[in-house]
């Protein structure tokens, strides 16, 4: 209730009516709380931008694994982002652009170009789907598990 008559109420204690309705000053509702929701270090995917008529099928986020390098307070926060290498990535995205993920969730093998022994070990010359050739890496045997 604005706690007076209709007719009481003028541009003098306008102010007062809005407070009894809402509770809260002018000046606070024009305040935007600037809420990050992802940590610094926090490891996230990137959107893929897509054209108006891609297929709906394809998924929404790469696979490449980034990490939040830094992310500015204001009102509307944004991260800047780096790569696996540290290699920092150009521009800055907004929080629906990212997408946080468990840091210990499985990469997908693109191809398996060679296998090696070394010290009686079993490993694979391994590239990661949607990385460049110069992320491919050996890998043990234990470490690769079959997806289907």
């Amino acid at each position: 209730t604005i706690k007076m008559k209709p007719s009481q109420v003028n541009q003098f204690n306008e102010k007062e009516v809005f407070h009894n309705i809402y509770k809260t000053s002018v000046r606070n509702m024009n305040k935007k709380k600037g809420k990050s929701l992802i940590g610094n270090d926090a490891t996230v995917r990137r959107k893929i931008k897509r054209n108006p008529f891609d297929k709906g099928y394809y998924s929404n986020w790469t696979d490449a694994i980034y990490r939040v390098k830094s992310t500015s307070n204001k009102d509307i926060p944004m991260y800047t982002l780096s790569d696996e290498r540290g290699n920092t990535i150009e521009g800055k995205f907004y929080k629906h652009d990212i997408q946080e993920i468990n840091k210990d969730s499985p990469l997908r093998i693109e191809k398996i170009l060679k296998r090696r022994t070394r010290n009686g070990n079993i490993e694979y010359l391994v590239k990661w789907l949607n990385h460049p050739n110069t992320y491919n890496s050996w890998e043990p045997r234990e470490n690769i598990q079959n997806l289907y």
